[in-house]
């Protein structure tokens, strides 16, 4: 090859390696947009009419920590302009005073799903608590979180997604607790906070229908309670069983059962390891907190293969540290 030929290859070469690295680069004006966006926030935080402790201010700093978040992580879904966008509406409407701004929040936007309905059903039911004022703040931020938390899933899958979920679950405690707690009335007790949520997949641990525990999977269990003996600062272990909501026989009721059932067997073998029984709480959820929602007109099969995150047990850590 000719030297004028190999020059135009090698100029040719460099200047796509200069465009990929350009489109990687984040627009800077979005940065700059966010960071107009939290100084106005903070404005507003000082204002004897707003305050730190606003609902729709903590809902607003929410959305910005999540855009600036993302993008450093250079989001190109989507999900970070909406979340400015979000955080634009809230503060102009601060700004100009509005006493009617809107109190929901969108369960998706672009670039994430809809997840955990629980959690959502949770917040909802704290905010028309009479002592909602006094936990607004975090659950102005949960509500956020379980949309960021969407992103994550949509993102990066549910493994990544969890420590988001955890989040969610604190923040909920922290506004139960404050608003228990509110003008000075006793609280009502509450399971301590979550230290770790732990996942594990029904169908690895499970044959299809039963609670009987696989052979297969006990090492998993091995190495779980290994570590609960090391935890100095565990209260408790709360195991949740789930199914997903087929049945051949078309009896839900017997997806609840299941669901008591395996995390009865976990827990069973739990103390056979020397776990204390008092510590750990098992439960069932049926097929009532789905991860993900599946179309209905798919087989048999398919829905079995796209329900299987919902196929699971939780098992959440707590203590206090």
């Amino acid at each position: 090859m000719n030297k004028p030929v190999l020059s135009l290859l090698l100029i040719l070469l460099l200047s796509r390696i200069s465009l990929a690295r350009a489109t990687e680069e984040m627009p800077p004006e979005n940065l700059q947009q966010i960071e107009s966006l939290q100084r106005r926030a903070d404005k507003l935080g000082f204002s004897e009419l707003v305050g730190t402790d606003s609902y729709h201010l903590a809902k607003a700093r929410a959305w910005l920590n999540m855009a600036i978040s993302e993008y450093h992580e250079k989001d190109t879904s989507g999900t970070l302009i909406a979340a400015i966008g979000q955080a634009e509406l809230l503060l102009d409407a601060l700004e100009k005073k509005q006493t009617d701004i809107s109190m929901d929040t969108p369960v998706k936007v672009q670039g994430s799903e809809a997840v955990r309905p629980d959690l959502l059903m949770k917040i909802a039911a704290l905010k028309k608590h009479d002592q909602f004022s006094c936990g607004q703040k975090p659950l102005a931020e949960a509500e956020v979180y379980l949309v960021w938390t969407g992103h994550e899933y949509k993102e990066s899958g549910l493994s990544h997604a969890q420590s988001y979920v955890r989040s969610v679950e604190n923040l909920i405690y922290e506004a139960q607790v404050a608003i228990d707690n509110c003008d000075g009335k006793p609280a009502v007790a509450l399971p301590p906070p979550a230290l770790e949520k732990i996942t594990l997949s029904g169908d690895a641990m499970f044959e299809i229908g039963k609670a009987t525990l696989n052979p297969s999977a006990l090492w998993q269990l091995d190495r779980l309670a290994d570590s609960l003996k090391k935890e100095a600062m565990l209260e408790e272990v709360e195991l949740v069983g789930h199914t997903d909501r087929l049945r051949s026989d078309g009896r839900q009721e017997r997806n609840q059962l299941l669901s008591e059932q395996r995390a009865e067997s976990i827990k069973q073998y739990l103390v056979g390891k020397g776990i204390p029984a008092e510590k750990i709480h098992a439960s069932g959820a049926g097929s009532s907190q789905p991860l993900v929602q599946c179309p209905t007109n798919q087989s048999r099969a398919k829905q079995i293969v796209c329900l299987q995150p919902n196929r699971r047990v939780e098992i959440i850590l707590r203590g206090s540290r």
